[in-house]
């Protein structure tokens, strides 16, 4: 399948719930319509929802349910596409024109409309939205005006504001001018002309031309206001703070990575400070039209954030969610900064949901758990804490390097915050009998024996050290653990005779360590 240009798309953060909630209902009793499904529909439809990172995947389903005309089919690969993929704009406009053709005028509305909540930047699906009202509704009546021009405010109210936004604003001009409203007409120039586009120039000459080829009375509803308008505009001034748009070349969705001068670029403009001299709004519409084209890139989602999470908490939520419940629903890292930011404002409950559900999408992450252990920890919930890396450490077994470091993290918190070394021992001592020849297992075993009191159980460290020394280690780790036998002797031995016995069995062991190097270099 050709790829649709998938351009001028975006989100507002307002606009995040609705983007999220996106489910675009089928019609009634339209298991009915055509039939059963084709017969290689499942079959696709199962390698795109096994692997929904493979674009090509998509692409082959809707390919097959367009060829075999099968309108069932193909909106159901619709849906579940844009679910996935919605800064897609060719997409919506290929299901809007879907249900055109089948006659289904409220229906291919509605998809606009649903498409429009996803993306509110595209300009591209505006005006195809508009044509649509243009081509089905009923100009004879009254309230026809009405509606298209609430969707021309509308549209430019969503991406007006947009740096490629001339062809929907020439659009309603031009739609003001066949309706016979000149002053209406004047009216959309106003204020085009205080929006910097990339076709600024060509709107301000189209204006004087307007103006020059109608009487002031057919066009001027507040003459000295517009005249003055004209009169003043410093052009330069106007778009200085707003050019580096035409460096990107790529301002659409792609699933292809963009090369690493488009990023630069994109990089350089949201960290440009002209660009705050654009005010709040335009900022966030640059944004906005970045997560357009960067939409896989979790750095950019990230800037947003920090740039709305001073403003609202609320918003910058929004944005979180959008990115990791649609974007980036597999890039754990986001999902780690949501709930940091979740718990840094309090919201516990929040915050170990996106961790469960992270932990969920993508099982058998060990950073994953441990962030979902350290939140119960510093909510003071130690045996939740305990629970799930227990949990981890069991669910492990079968691994036996992962269920070593679960085992290492579970009794270190055990022992340092539970003060119980007892059961902080036994799951090393457990861990050993799956990994006797993990050298942290050892290491970690002997600082918690030489960690306790001397006068207790001097013996631990000994036993700890012998272990070892029998464990399948390499010559330098039994030396290590061999040097620590004796310096916890010399510190904390009881008599001179078993500091001495310690001496002895430690050069025994550097004796037949180097004679084995000697055979071994000897060949």
């Amino acid at each position: 399948m050709e790829e649709v240009s998938e351009g001028n798309g975006g989100e507002e953060a307002s606009e995040a719930a609705a983007a999220t909630a996106y489910n675009m209902p089928l019609v009634e009793n339209e298991e009915e319509e055509d039939g059963e499904l084709p017969a290689d529909f499942d079959r696709l439809w199962k390698l795109a929802h096994d692997n929904p990172q493979d674009f090509s995947s998509w692409t082959d389903l809707l390919q097959y349910s367009e060829q075999e005309s099968h309108m069932t089919a193909s909106r159901r690969a619709l849906v579940a596409f844009l679910a996935r993929y919605p800064l897609c704009y060719g997409y919506w406009k290929k299901f809007a024109d879907l249900e055109r053709r089948a006659g289904y005028t409220n229906k291919a509305q509605e998809v606009c409309v649903q498409g429009l909540k996803a993306i509110p930047l595209s300009v591209d699906l505006w005006i195809h939205y508009i044509n649509l009202l243009l081509g089905t509704l009923n100009m004879n009546l009254p309230e026809s005006s009405h509606c298209i021009r609430s969707a021309f405010e509308e549209a430019v109210a969503a991406a007006g504001l947009d740096f490629h936004s001339d062809r929907l604003w020439e659009l309603y001009i031009e739609w003001e001018k066949e309706q016979g409203d000149m002053k209406a007409a004047t009216g959309v120039y106003d204020r085009i002309l205080r929006v910097p586009t990339q076709l600024y120039s060509s709107h301000y000459e189209k204006f004087k031309t307007h103006l020059n080829a109608h009487a002031p009375k057919d066009v001027l509803s507040a003459e000295d206001v517009i005249l003055s308008l004209v009169g003043n505009i410093d052009l330069p001034s106007l778009l200085f703070p707003f050019l580096p748009p035409f460096q990107i070349k790529r301002p659409y969705f792609h699933v292809k990575p963009l090369d690493r001068t488009q990023l630069k670029a994109w990089h350089s403009y949201l960290d440009w400070d002209g660009i705050i001299a654009g005010g709040d709004r335009r900022v966030r519409i640059l944004f906005e039209r970045c997560l357009i084209a960067c939409a896989l890139y979790e750095e950019f989602w990230t800037k947003y954030v920090q740039y709305l999470e001073p403003q609202s908490l609320y918003e910058a939520r929004g944005v979180f969610r959008r990115a990791c419940e649609i974007h980036l629903a597999h890039k754990h890292t986001m999902h780690l900064q949501w709930a940091t930011f979740e718990e840094r404002h309090g919201d516990l409950t929040e915050a170990r949901r996106v961790l469960e559900s992270l932990e969920t999408s993508i099982p058998g992450l060990a950073m994953v758990r441990l962030r979902r252990a350290g939140l119960e920890r510093r909510a003071g919930r130690l045996d939740e804490s305990e629970a799930l890396l227990r949990d981890a450490v069991v669910q492990a077994k079968e691994t036996p390097h992962l269920h070593a470091f679960y085992s290492i993290k579970l009794a270190r918190l055990l022992l340092k915050l539970c003060k119980n070394p007892s059961k902080a021992r036994g799951v090393l001592q457990e861990a050993l009998e799956i990994s006797p020849d993990n050298g942290k297992l050892h290491l970690n075993l002997l600082e918690l024996e030489v960690s306790g009191d001397p006068r207790g159980s001097p013996e631990g460290v000994q036993q700890c050290v012998t272990r070892a020394l029998a464990a399948p280690l390499s010559p330098r780790t039994k030396i290590l653990f061999s040097q620590r036998g004796l310096q916890y002797a010399e510190d904390y031995g009881t008599s001179v005779q078993s500091v001495l016995t310690v001496y002895e069995e430690h050069q025994k062991l550097l004796k037949e360590l180097g004679n084995k190097k000697r055979r071994a270099e000897n060949g």
